[in-house]
């Protein structure tokens, strides 16, 4: 029996490093380099996404350290798609290793790594969930959900979900 890997390990491990590097590059020169760390808290990070919860609703126009609003000025668009022209900014959106805000909440109930859920607590659909191996959509809403992630933490029990629909290849047979 012959098996052929097309895939270059090496590749794959280098982008990976490259993800967390630049991860590492974002939160200790830029975050933590512009902003004083009582205004901010980093909640979740993963190899593509910060979710970090800041003291203002405008962290980049009012909690900058104010001898560093000039610098970031001029550094910003290192760290961020240009926002000055929508063309511009539509291109930079696809750039990688620009950061874009995907998701804007006011709580978030975390229980670790790629499972989280961010939420507006005023706004019932409002909702942003991972929950990395349980099927979501019309699936475990009564466990995907502000409450349930509250009810883990603050009762320290475990739910469950249930995910469906699994169909068996005749190869892996």
């Amino acid at each position: 029996r012959r098996i052929k890997l097309n895939n270059p390990i090496h590749l794959s491990i280098a982008i990976y490093q490259l993800a967390k590097l630049r991860m590492l590059q974002f939160y200790y020169d830029c975050i933590d380099f512009y902003f004083d760390r009582s205004d901010f808290l980093y909640q979740e990070m993963d190899t593509d996404s910060a979710y970090i919860a800041f003291t203002d609703d405008h962290p980049f126009k009012n909690l900058i350290k104010p001898e560093l609003v000039q610098h970031f000025k001029d550094h910003k668009y290192d760290w961020f798609p240009r926002d000055y022209n929508d063309k511009v900014a539509k291109f930079d959106r696809r750039t990688a290793g620009l950061f874009k805000e995907e998701w804007r909440g006011d709580a978030m109930v975390t229980l670790s790594p790629k499972n989280y859920i961010c939420y507006l607590p005023d706004a019932k659909y409002k909702q942003k969930v991972s929950a990395k191996g349980v099927q979501q959509g019309n699936r475990n809403t009564d466990v995907l959900n502000p409450l349930g992630f509250e009810t883990v933490v603050r009762e320290k029990i475990t739910l469950q979900g249930t995910n469906t629909g699994f169909r068996i290849d005749k190869q892996t047979q």
